[in-house]
């Protein structure tokens, strides 16, 4: 009796959207200028690799900029402890500890002022946003990017 052989083909794996895990970066480092745009790197490309929207990404990267940025000029420690979490609720938590106990507000700078504008952003860009205690949060609503089925 001759062998039969049969070849399959595996199918493809099924894409991953950034709506099947759940996210969570965390990072601490000295307040310094430079961390800024290293924080808002990071949190940017672990949100890309979950093919979160691009709008969506400049958007979380933004509120990232002016929050961490608050942190490093006005905070009150030696250290800035950053967390950016992702519930699968279309929901982007973003968290500065600053070790401040001083308030945060927000203002409206006047024209020729070169800074007091972030926390004027934060409030018209985030969800919702807050302090407590020594840490500063904001919550961003985001619309993942859908997956369209293959046949």
């Amino acid at each position: 009796m001759p062998l039969s052989t049969h070849t399959t083909t595996p199918a493809p794996p099924a894409p991953v959207g950034i709506r099947d895990i759940a996210l969570r970066l965390t990072m601490s480092f000295a307040p310094h200028a430079r961390r800024v745009e290293q924080t808002r790197r990071a949190a940017g490309a672990l949100l890309r690799q979950g093919d979160m929207g691009d709008e969506a990404v400049e958007t979380v990267q933004l509120l990232i900029s002016e929050i961490v940025t608050n942190a490093v000029v006005h905070g009150g420690g030696d250290r800035v402890r950053f967390s950016l979490s992702y519930d699968q609720l279309d929901t982007v938590r973003i968290e500065v500890d600053d070790r401040s106990p001083a308030r945060v507000a927000v203002r409206r700078a006047g024209v020729d002022e070169e800074s007091g504008r972030g926390m004027f952003l934060v409030d018209t860009l985030a969800r919702s946003w807050g302090r407590r205690g020594t840490r500063t949060w904001c919550t961003v609503a985001v619309n993942a990017a859908r997956e369209v089925p293959t046949a």
